[in-house]
């Protein structure tokens, strides 16, 4: 019987559940989606019972196709978004459906943070600025808004903390997750108790902290369904993706494009941008860390040009994109559009930010509105990953992942804003391969990352046109100069509205 090995990677709108042999290769992959809750202007949850379902079926089918395979599940890796927080009433009773990183209701709360961020050196400490994203906010908004569901609350925990309650009885979270929380010293890897003390709640209300390859075992109950499988406790979905990739060398960059964005890169030791805070700090494990920035518009962008301004399907869309891509010229016919359908994260942390379509006039046409967007997304993907190679040194390769694989014409743009080769493999589940290897070194298939042999396929690489890259960098500084005269107006726009 051959050995398979599973990578659990729960997400915003679906979990996958990959299965990958001894050669790291991919066999089966199984996805059950659930739906996003938006009952208010800024709300982003997910029911977490539809999501431990979706959960749940995922991994019995995995057992199912297994068997049906005559294949061994040595192991379960879990990969999960970051950022999420649940309400929890002990012993596992929701208070509140689970806010995703999207919920954006405490982004005034998070303000009244800087202060106190300010005084106590926070960013430092724990490597996230003060952003409506993380736990400070979106519990400071509990006690302000919910006082009840604040007081009643035992714990609050991330949906893969919920998950793995439900399947194993224990409260536990893996430094990658919990360094995204926005609680963690990253230093001494442990809660940060000046964040606690200020919002009103203890260490008992926060789950067990973890190493990721930290192994666990299924409850009674879910044993007997599933059998004695080990459990990995695993990372964030981010982290993972860097690992899914095996970007362990200096100078190696990972950019993922989806609905939304980041460009992340590892480092052995905690990086930090103390002057401008322009990035965070995550970590994989206990002695992995992941400098970074994300944007929250990217794929969501084109979705929103797609609802509202064109009737055609999203297959026959994406494939127009392209089209404009290739045939508008760099500069879009001098339309510069500002992004910010949903706020801004790094490297500016602006909640309020707005998007904005600059120089348009009469004769631009739909095309050339798509083509500015998309340079749009692409300059912000830039601004993150300059704001890293201040820190880090120079970037020599960005591999790239996320629905933006699907798009060789808008990797070329990327490789062109960029001015570096953009490499694109044909592994398309980065975080549950990365989950996976994350798990082969726990149970001892592995000694160490940088031991794993896997000859990733390339699929494609993007090198810059010099002539365009130039171009680019030009409109680039442009671009630029258009947000900071309107960043102030973004908050001061809030009053007319």
């Amino acid at each position: 019987m051959d050995s398979i090995f599973i990578g659990c990677d729960i997400g915003t709108s679906s979990v996958k559940t990959v299965g990958f042999d001894e050669d790291y290769n991919s066999k089966f992959r199984i996805a059950y989606s659930y739906d996003l809750i938006s009952k208010n202007k800024d709300w982003a949850e997910l029911d977490p019972d539809e999501v431990f379902k979706a959960t749940l079926n995922s991994i019995k089918e995995s057992l199912e196709r297994s068997e049906a395979e005559d294949l061994k599940i040595e192991y379960i890796s879990f990969s999960s978004a970051l950022h999420s927080m649940i309400a929890v009433k002990t012993p596992l009773e929701p208070l509140s459906n689970c806010l995703t990183w999207a919920d954006k209701r405490a982004k005034k709360l998070s303000r009244s943070l800087e202060g106190f961020y300010s005084r106590k050196d926070i960013y430092h400490k724990t490597g996230c600025p003060t952003h409506a994203m993380y736990m400070p906010a979106k519990i400071l908004w509990f006690k302000k808004n919910r006082g009840e569901i604040f007081r009643q609350a035992d714990k609050f925990i991330s949906i893969k903390e919920y998950i793995l309650k439900k399947l194993t009885g224990r409260f536990v979270v893996d430094y990658s997750i919990a360094s995204g929380s926005g609680l963690l010293n990253i230093h001494r890897k442990e809660w940060e108790d000046e964040i606690l003390d200020y919002l009103g709640i203890g260490r008992r209300q926060l789950s067990e902290l973890v190493d990721g390859k930290k192994i666990v075992n299924f409850n009674d109950k879910y044993e007997e369904q599933f059998g004695n499988i080990p459990l990995v406790v695993g990372s964030g979905d981010g982290p993972l993706a860097n690992l899914g990739e095996l970007a362990l060398n200096t100078g190696q960059y990972v950019a993922t494009l989806g609905s939304s964005g980041a460009v992340r890169t590892f480092s052995t030791e905690p990086v930090l941008d103390n002057e401008d805070q322009r990035t965070w700090c995550y970590m994989l494990d206990d002695s992995l860390y992941l400098p970074g920035g994300a944007i929250n518009n990217g794929g969501i962008v084109l979705d929103w040009l797609r609802k509202n301004f064109c009737q055609n399907d999203r297959e026959d869309f994406l494939e127009n994109v392209s089209n404009h891509i290739k045939n508008v010229p760099p500069g879009s016919k001098g339309i510069y559009f500002l992004p910010f359908l949903t706020g801004e994260r790094s490297p500016n942390w602006n909640s309020y930010a707005k998007g904005i379509i600059f120089g348009l006039d009469y004769n631009h046409t739909f095309a050339e509105v798509v083509k500015a967007a998309l340079e749009g997304i692409s300059f912000r993907m830039c601004s993150i990953k300059e704001s890293l190679e201040d820190l880090m040194g120079d970037c020599d390769e960005i591999i790239m992942n996320g629905g933006v694989m699907n798009s060789k014409p808008w990797i070329q743009l990327l490789a062109d804003v960029f001015n570096i080769p953009v490499k694109v493999h044909e592994n398309r589940e980065a975080s549950a391969l990365g989950a996976v290897y994350l798990g082969a070194v726990a149970l001892g298939y592995e000694e160490r990352y940088s031991n794993i042999t896997n000859d990733i396929d390339i699929n494609y690489i993007k090198r810059p046109e010099e002539s365009r890259s130039q171009r680019y960098n030009e409109l680039y500084q442009f671009h630029k100069e258009i947000y900071q005269k309107n960043s102030e107006l973004f908050k001061k726009s809030c009053n007319y509205n």
